[in-house]
This record gives C-alpha cells, sequence and structure tokens, in this order.
C-alpha cells in the first residue's frame, strides 16, 4: 500500500482467472476515530482479494462496519467484492443506472432476466443459431453456467456480476471524509452510469475508467439509442476543461499525468475506428449486422477459445457503440428485420 497523495492510500488487487483484466488499484481515505472511511471500488471477487482487503482495512484501522465503498461503475474488476464488504456492515454507493440492463453482450448478471435480455441482445447484433452457431454456442454456455440450464458446465463467466445491495448515488452529491469534500459527476461513456469524484480544495479527481494512461478505454453498448459514444466525447471535453493540471487518478494504471496527450491519443484511436467502420458498412454489397462488422473491422475469423471469445464479446460492443455514433452523425443507416439489426450505407 502507497500514500498516493496526502491522505489517500492505493493499493492493488489482482485479477484471480488468468483472462481479463490483469488488476485494479483501490484507493482508501480514513476517515479517522471519530468519522467513516471511504473506498473507491471493491475489486474482483475471490477469496484472495478479499482477504487482502481486509488485510489492509486492518493495517488501516478501518472497521467494515465504518467503511463506506464507491463504486464508479458496476463492472465485474469494480464491484466484485461490493456484496462480501455489505455483508461485513460497509456501505455501497452506486449509480442506479448502472443497473439498466441485467445483459449486455459483454457483462451479464445472473438469472431469468439475464437470460430472457440475452435472446433478445443477441439477436440484435446478429448472433443467432443460424447465422453464427459457434458464436451462438459460446454465448449460451456462458449464461447457461450461470444459471445451472447446463449441468455439464460448471465455470463461471469472466464477465459475470453478482448482485449486491446498493444505496443509491447521485451526480452533485456530497462526501465527507477527513479533510476532502469530494463532488460525485457523471462519467458517462464507458458505462450509461459511471461517476467519479473530485475535491475542488485539493485539486484531486478520480477518473474511474475514463481515462487510463497508454489506451483507449472500451465504450460499449448492446442497447439502441444509449449515445454513449457521443457522451464520451463529452465527457472527455468536460475533463479536460475541468481537470487540467489537477492530480487524476484511474482506476487501471498510474496517475494521468498529460491528460491532453491522452484524451487526444483516445480521440484519435476511436476516430479511427469510426472511419475504419463507416467505410465497411458504406462499401458493402448487403447490409451487415453489428457481429459482421466487427469480425470485418478487427479481423476476426473465428471463436475457437475463451480469449478469442472474449475479444469477440469485446469488440461486438465496442463497433455498436461506433455504429450508433455513425448513424446519429448521418454516415449510416440501421434497419431492423426479425428481431435483428442492420447496417447499411448512407442514402444517396
Amino acid at each position: 500500500m502507497l500514500e498516493c497523495y496526502p491522505g489517500i492510500y492505493e493499493y492493488t488487487l489482482h485479477n484471480p482467472t488468468s483472462t481479463g483484466i490483469a488488476e485494479i488499484h483501490i484507493y482508501l481515505i480514513p476517515g479517522g476515530s471519530d468519522g467513516r472511511s471511504l473506498m473507491i471500488d471493491a475489486g474482483f471477487a475471490g477469496e484472495q482479494c478479499l482477504n487482502d482487503t481486509l488485510t489492509v482495512l486492518d493495517e488501516c484501522k478501518i472497521a467494515t462496519t465504518g467503511l463506506d465503498v464507491f463504486l464508479t461503475h458496476e463492472h465485474h474488476d469494480h464491484s466484485g467484492l461490493a456484496s462480501a464488504l455489505y455483508q461485513r456492515g460497509a456501505r455501497i454507493f452506486m449509480n442506479p443506472e448502472e443497473e439498466s440492463h441485467h445483459y449486455t453482450c459483454l457483462y451479464h448478471h445472473q438469472g431469468k432476466e439475464a437470460r430472457e435480455e440475452q435472446l433478445s441482445v443477441l439477436y440484435t447484433v446478429g448472433v443467432t443459431p443460424e447465422r453464427t452457431p459457434e458464436l451462438w454456442r459460446w454465448y449460451s454456455a456462458e449464461v447457461d453456467a450461470e444459471t445451472g440450464a447446463d449441468p455439464d458446465e460448471k465455470r463461471r463467466s469472466v464477465f459475470a456480476i453478482s448482485d449486491f445491495h446498493f444505496e443509491p448515488m447521485y451526480a452533485g452529491q456530497i462526501f465527507h471524509y477527513g479533510d476532502f469534500v469530494f463532488h460525485a459527476f457523471g462519467l458517462r461513456g464507458h458505462t450509461a452510469g459511471q461517476m467519479g469524484l473530485y475535491d475542488e480544495g485539493h485539486k484531486v479527481v478520480f477518473t474511474a475508467d475514463q481515462v487510463i494512461n497508454h489506451i483507449a478505454p472500451i465504450v460499449s453498448t448492446s442497447y439502441e439509442g444509449e449515445d454513449l459514444l457521443s457522451s464520451y466525447f463529452e465527457s472527455l471535453r468536460m475533463i479536460k476543461r475541468k481537470f487540467l493540471g489537477w492530480t487524476i487518478l484511474p482506476a487501471h494504471d498510474g496517475p494521468v499525468t498529460d491528460l491532453s496527450g491522452q484524451i487526444e491519443h483516445i480521440a484519435v484511436s476511436y476516430l479511427d475506428k469510426l472511419d475504419i467502420i463507416s467505410r465497411i458498412v458504406n462499401e458493402s454489397e448487403k447490409p451487415l449486422t453489428v457481429c459482421e462488422t466487427a469480425f470485418e473491422a478487427y479481423g476476426i475469423r473465428g471463436v475457437g477459445d475463451s480469449r478469442r471469445f472474449i475479444f469477440a464479446k469485446t469488440v461486438i460492443t465496442k463497433t455498436f457503440s461506433c455504429l450508433e455514433y455513425l448513424y446519429q452523425q448521418g454516415f449510416v443507416r440501421k434497419e431492423r428485420r426479425d428481431g435483428v439489426l442492420f447496417w447499411m450505407r448512407r442514402a444517396g
């Protein structure tokens, strides 16, 4: 554990599986003997991560009954220990917009609702038993393993989200911990309800997965009309305008020291991908599904193992965001047929 800013401590949790995101930084602000303490995000699920977290809390003399956990968003690497900490007396805070869907092509909850939403979502992106039988089997096995529908499948999906109790919180809400006065603010883009915290007096801000060094964070959706990529671009402009020169603490990698350069890198990366996807759709002789467009844009030819399946899941949702953005801007058209969404060249 290290003190990454006076009064703010950081420790790292490691992914207990060999796939997906390798690690996440968890931030702690001790409240002192007369106040509650704050934890930002709750890391991966698993016994080792829980033991590591409880050890750190003990070292900081923080009781879970005096702990508030601010979940920036619901992804598995941020919310994995939320249920376990709640059961030990912690309070969990999260934007309820994160609970808008039980299933996306990338993340899913457990239970009947997720299974029902899965069918609609997969057809929307063009993953069907007839069109993509191999990919359909991978997706079906993933949720069947969670619901018990397939007794031969005992594995747990890397991107499964466990249910947990939380108190709703919203942009503008203020949190006092020690000498810090944190304001919650929206970071829509990476997810529909992602949120961050900033302290005006200390000029420190937690940006979750919105801005991370050296990468372009994924903006993914599986539903029409969410406009997440537009929201993401707007959020990046706000971050650059408001937080330039501040201490910027993301959930992964280290502090963002070149904010302008990193935002430019993200923008260029997405603009390049938008150009590629626009050309694929507009040069195609036939309407394309989200899945077909994603496989062409990223050179995917099959999903023969779990790593390639995870990559396919990721780029399908990212491609959907890009297609929705291109549609908003008038660069492509779309049409739904028998539950499947098709994308085609713009008119004229």
